[in-house]
């Protein structure tokens, strides 16, 4: 009998699988352990492995379709065996939502002198589509479906956008690229959080100089023990998980039934890598010395950029750090990363004129300095703690030897 081979749940919050590539074509012969094809969740591309041998008898789905988690995509077996025609399930599934009054229906009124009859056409989507739509106001027959035979999902109807007319052509000509893989699933995540939290961004000067004589003193320290260079992300970084402790508000997740606080911070690390941007976590960042911690932060984006993450590297943040590193670029506003509720964007620092008292008088100096841009979701907390948490991350990093203690 042929073996089913399932769309995997690969995080918690994982509902749908995208097929980045097949690794196998149908009528290859494949191994247990080996990798028969990849699939996009959370930022990442994950190669699946094969739990069964035998032929790699029928494919439900091409690269870059989408599938339920636990549905069938396709048959492991020996060769000459039947397998269905089409995806085991689709049919009794749309059956299903019929019989839930889950059938969208399109009223198109026709009048005549003695009555009114009206047609309806049945559309194909999820409950999930179906609720948004009601909730856009929107026609389900104008959605594209990208889900098995066409069926809509929430993710087309949350994308969809009524056509405009098109202008007449130019003499410059471009290409559409279309979205995929890692991009698709950062613009997903992304859109979904700026849509759906409500934002502000506060912005605040550090003055660097007491921070870059401490790095000096400790550097040649934390590299003989970690054999790593500390940088000014670490620094920066354990600033924020003292003020954590202090305002706990915004080391929280939120959900739809409430806000989640936690003992202990899990830090987002936002790492570039060649095609987008991942967030690695370093569990219990708050319990780690600089050393300790300079460690973990290079440990986990040497992995990202290698392209070694795993999900679960990737999942179970409460608070993240944004850096733009040596760039030119002085403040930005971050987009917190669901379902976290602050994230901290660290800019590029740049020297500044300041006039300084000393006991010669008044005089111009030249200092280093950066901004720090905190965002945060107001629905879980107010304007003054949280200028209040930016202000206690600026006095930790003006004054850093109390960093040490």
């Amino acid at each position: 009998m042929a073996n089913e081979v399932l769309m995997p749940k690969l995080s918690s919050t994982m509902d749908v699988g995208t097929i980045t590539t097949w690794l196998k074509n149908e009528g290859d012969s494949v191994e247990v352990g080996e990798a028969i094809f990849e699939v996009m969740t959370d930022k990442i591309a994950i190669e699946v492995e094969a739990y069964d041998e035998g032929i790699l008898l029928k494919k439900y789905i091409g690269d870059g379709d989408s599938a339920p988690v636990n549905s069938v995509i396709a048959y492991i077996g020996e060769a000459g065996e039947d397998v269905p025609a089409e995806m085991p399930g689709a049919e009794a599934e749309a059956a299903e939502e019929t019989e839930a009054e889950e059938v969208a229906e399109v009223a198109e009124p026709t009048e005549s002198n003695e009555e009114t009859t009206v047609t309806t056409t049945k559309v194909r989507a999820t409950p999930a589509a179906r609720r948004i739509a009601r909730e856009k106001g929107l026609n389900l027959q104008k959605v594209q479906g990208s889900g098995p035979k066409g069926r809509i999902q929430a993710l087309d109807v949350k994308e969809y956008q009524e056509p405009t007319v098109a202008a007449a052509p130019k003499a410059a000509e471009g290409e559409l690229i279309p979205w995929s893989g890692m991009r698709k699933a950062i613009a997903d995540k992304m859109s979904e959080s700026k849509h759906t939290i409500p934002h502000v961004t506060m912005n605040a000067e550090v003055d660097l100089t007491k921070v870059i004589e401490l790095r000096k003193q400790l550097l040649p320290m934390v590299e003989e023990r970690t054999d790593e260079r500390l940088s000014f992300l670490e620094i920066i970084a354990k600033a924020a998980m003292v003020a954590l402790k202090a305002y706990p508000e915004f080391n929280a997740n939120a959900y739809a039934e409430g806000i989640k606080r936690f003992d202990h911070v899990n830090l987002g690390v936002a790492v570039a890598v060649s095609d987008g941007l991942v967030v690695p976590v370093v569990e219990q960042a708050d319990q780690k010395g600089l050393s300790d911690l300079t460690a973990a932060v290079k440990a986990v984006t040497k992995k990202a950029r290698d392209g070694q993450l795993m999900p679960a590297e990737m999942s179970g943040g409460t608070f993240t750090i944004s850096s733009l590193g040596r760039s030119k670029v002085q403040t930005f506003n971050p987009i917190i990363n669901l379902p976290e509720v602050a994230i901290l964007g660290v800019g590029g620092s740049y020297d500044k004129l300041v006039v300084a008292d000393t006991s010669e008088g008044s005089q111009v100096a030249t200092i280093t300095a950066l901004n720090l841009c905190l965002s945060f979701d107001h629905r879980v907390a107010d304007g003054a703690p949280a200028a209040a948490f930016l202000s206690m991350i600026v006095d930790l990093l003006e004054n850093p030897m109390s960093l040490l203690l």
